[in-house]
């Protein structure tokens, strides 16, 4: 058996197990769903590889920056974790966790992220991180909202001339995923999260004199008429607080859709305050998945132009530093470090 950097030629194959795990037979193939992670290019996912050739194990790795501030997080994010039948209980996803934080840490990578909260990640130094206000809108709140965002916008379907528009307001956020212009595109397509929810990916902006002051994409039912596996949630969105709160309303009201849950960034305070003045139910929670600390003298030297002075000197706990940086309980709500919501559009 050998557990090392997979290569091109052989991400048919881990593809094929992870539908093999992770999707019922006739859904969208996880090569779709994640290209990040599955086609050709300059992978950082690792394998276990049996002797003769087969893919026995695979831990997708993928390689991001987001921006928070004016600073620059280098990161990594893990997903599609799977190990064929015939080969569990071997401890190969630990020895591939262990390759990949090894990876991460060469790479001078700040952080690694993982849409899990299993054990095998637990054990490894993952952790809860961040703050998030989860609302949930039903048709009285998203009638309340509607009325509070106001009709400044007219609010339709994203069209492709739409692109750079978003592209725009999703680089103006205070914390968000740098994208390229083809990465956005791409993943915009792709649908990720909502494929993994069994769901359907809307796209909508809110246009005012020509110009796009807001964009959501949320994961709805397919079909009004046919009962969906999970409730719809809203994937991502930017621009005028106001403007996207009339997005979420409109998602909200549209036929089939019933309730729509939208998990908010702690700093998104403008959002959050309409929301919760429209009568949307709110709890707090954590960010989605788990992080764990790649390299710590990364982590420092990139949070560096947004910790405003905090000493951390004296931290020595992997869990405590995650905590006094992006825990806004912590410290006051403009001492801790904003971070997006994982489970969005550039979902592992």
């Amino acid at each position: 058996m050998q557990l090392r950097l997979i290569k091109p030629a052989e991400l048919d194959q881990a593809a094929l197990l992870a539908d093999s795990v992770f999707r019922e037979p006739g859904a969208t193939s996880m090569k779709e769903l994640f290209p990040l992670i599955f086609r050709p290019g300059l992978s950082h996912s690792y394998a276990a590889i049996a002797d003769d050739g087969t893919v026995a194990a695979f831990m997708g790795l993928v390689p991001s920056t987001i921006k928070t501030g004016d600073a620059f997080l280098n990161v990594f994010s893990i997903g599609a974790v799977c190990t064929d039948p015939a080969f569990r209980g071997q401890g190969l996803a630990g020895q591939l966790l262990q390759l990949c934080q090894s990876h991460a840490a060469e790479a001078e990578a700040s952080l690694i992220f993982v849409s899990g909260d299993r054990s095998l990640y637990t054990r490894a130094g993952c952790v809860p991180f961040g703050g998030t206000q989860f609302a949930e809108l039903n048709a009285s709140s998203a009638q309340a909202l509607a009325a509070a965002a106001g009709e400044e916008w007219t609010l339709r379907p994203m069209q492709p001339g739409d692109f750079f528009g978003v592209y725009r307001l999703l680089n103006e956020r205070e914390a968000g995923h740098v994208y390229s212009p083809g990465e956005l595109a791409l993943l915009l397509g792709t649908e990720a999260y909502a494929g993994v929810m069994g769901l359907a990916q809307r796209t909508l902006v809110a246009v005012r004199d020509g110009s796009i002051e807001g964009f959501a994409a949320v994961a709805v039912p397919a079909a009004a008429d046919v009962p969906a596996p999970n409730a719809a949630t809203a994937v991502e969105w930017a621009g005028q607080p106001s403007a996207v709160a009339a997005l979420l309303a409109k998602a909200a009201l549209c036929g089939g859709v019933g309730t729509l849950q939208v998990p908010v960034p702690w700093q998104e305070r403008g959002l959050l305050a309409l929301l919760r003045d429209a009568g949307a139910s709110l709890s707090g929670g954590a960010n989605s998945g788990t992080v764990c600390i790649a390299d710590r003298e990364a982590l420092l030297r990139q949070t560096e132009g947004c910790r405003k002075g905090l000493d951390l000197s004296s931290v020595q706990d992997d869990k405590e530093l995650i905590s006094l940086l992006f825990e806004p309980a912590r410290s006051a709500d403009s001492d801790a470090i904003a971070l997006p919501y994982m489970s969005g559009l550039r979902f592992i």
